[in-house]
């Protein structure tokens, strides 16, 4: 069976469901806005979990950042556009753990944009939030790290390209799941970047698409850890022998490889931050 759970506060191993998409490019702003009135109340630990879509939802048309269970360490990854979960370095546990319920808007008169705008504006303000509420400082550091490269193997690919989709409809994001034993990944009219961003995910580190392939593409690879009789399995299926199976029934299923190389990854390094001052 699988279940939700909160992969950024990464309690438990039950399971997750997200989408993965690319990170499209936004425009940069034209000022430097800022919210005009933010509310930031901490949560029990036992507050519900919030599954995020692909849709940013904690950004809201009219420059609003509004969300019932979120944490800094969250809040840094939207407000800075991080793909990664372990690019965010040097916070301490509680900006992983402590959820807050955040409600910021801007002043009257913010202007009507389109969502790639809105989203724009809405994250220089919540940097400026983190900075001003939580006394966040940080830098930017290149470091060279573990990678994989997601190839075409040797025997050629083994998924059809699909039609592309047509206009309004934009590519569909690679819909995963993980539980306790099992795993499973599916495109519809999805693209091989789409796929390497979700299988990062799993694997905890970035990958890189290197098929060369600029098609859409349906497919469904799914993976399962054997059960240990007599005692729970052993792993669960993001652990490392079902991550084993994962790149196994990759290459089985749909013709791809995940090489491991070392390349460059940027990190953002916590150098300062505080819990939250009072409303």
């Amino acid at each position: 069976m699988l279940v939700a759970f909160d992969p950024w506060n990464r309690i438990g191993f039950a399971a997750f469901i997200f989408a993965a998409t690319l990170a499209a490019q936004e425009p940069a702003p034209v000022t430097t806005p800022s919210f005009d009135v933010v509310s930031i109340h901490p949560l029990p630990p036992k507050a519900p979990a919030v599954i995020r879509d692909e849709d940013f939802t904690s950004i809201l048309p009219g420059g609003q950042f509004v969300d019932a269970r979120t944490t800094l360490h969250e809040m840094i990854a939207i407000a800075y556009n991080v793909k990664y979960w372990l690019q965010v370095v040097g916070l301490p546990n509680w900006a992983r753990s402590q959820s807050f319920a955040i409600a910021a808007k801007p002043a009257e008169g913010f202007p009507a944009l389109a969502p790639p705008e809105n989203r724009a504006q809405v994250r220089l303000m919540l940097r400026a939030m983190l900075a001003d509420r939580f006394h966040l400082q940080l830098h930017t550091e290149t470091r060279k790290e573990p990678i994989f490269n997601l190839e075409v193997s040797r025997g050629g690919i083994k998924v059809k390209e699909v039609d592309p989709p047509v206009a309004p409809a934009k590519e569909s994001p690679v819909g995963a799941a993980v539980g306790n034993d099992s795993g499973r990944l599916i495109g519809n009219k999805s693209t091989m970047a789409g796929l390497a961003e979700a299988l990062a995910i799993f694997l905890e580190r970035p990958v890189v698409d290197r098929t060369g392939l600029k098609g859409y593409y349906d497919f469904d690879v799914e993976w399962e850890t054997p059960e240990a009789p007599e005692r729970r399995p052993p792993v669960p299926g993001s652990g490392p022998e079902g991550v084993g199976l994962l790149i196994s029934n990759l290459q089985i299923q749909l013709g791809l490889r995940l090489r491991k190389t070392t390349g460059p990854v940027e990190y953002l390094v916590v150098d300062h931050v505080e819990p939250p001052t009072s409303n």
